[in-house]
């Protein structure tokens, strides 16, 4: 058994969306989808296993991320670096796991869950960000 605080430290929120699993996974994977909600630009090589890329904010740098794990329309993992302007390998990262579950109203349940925080304020302050971002997904998606 391992006491480690990545265990427990992570962010999950679950959004009931009225959009279908194919537009919210259009939202978290199509670079100008994303940049309408989440960074304010993307830039990567698809969104499939493996594709590498970069989250970047005016105000904030550039974060890099890699697809770790793709079902279209039903999962998507990515890792991304918790400090700007470093490569993947040479720092902290966490990982973003996204669930999406179709609803019988034609809706989608989203499930988010950001694990591997190794200090409580990174927790925190990426628990108050994804309320945020998340806002803007959920008006991007009713529009």
């Amino acid at each position: 058994m391992t006491d480690s605080i990545e265990t427990t430290l992570s962010v999950e929120r679950t959004l009931e969306l009225a959009a279908p699993p194919e537009g919210v996974w259009r939202a978290l994977t199509d670079p100008k989808e994303l940049a309408r909600w989440f960074p304010d630009r993307v830039d990567q090589e698809g969104f499939g296993p493996g594709a590498e890329g970069a989250f970047f904010w005016e105000n904030h740098g550039a974060y890099a991320f890699r697809v770790e794990a793709a079902e279209p329309a039903r999962r998507l993992v990515w890792r991304w670096a918790r400090d700007p302007e470093t490569p993947l390998d040479e720092g902290v990262t966490t990982q973003i796991e996204w669930v999406l579950e179709p609803r019988a109203d034609g809706g989608t349940t989203l499930y988010l869950c950001e694990s591997g925080f190794v200090r409580p304020e990174d927790q925190e302050g990426n628990s108050k960000g994804w309320d945020a971002e998340l806002g803007e997904l959920v008006e991007l998606l009713s529009g």
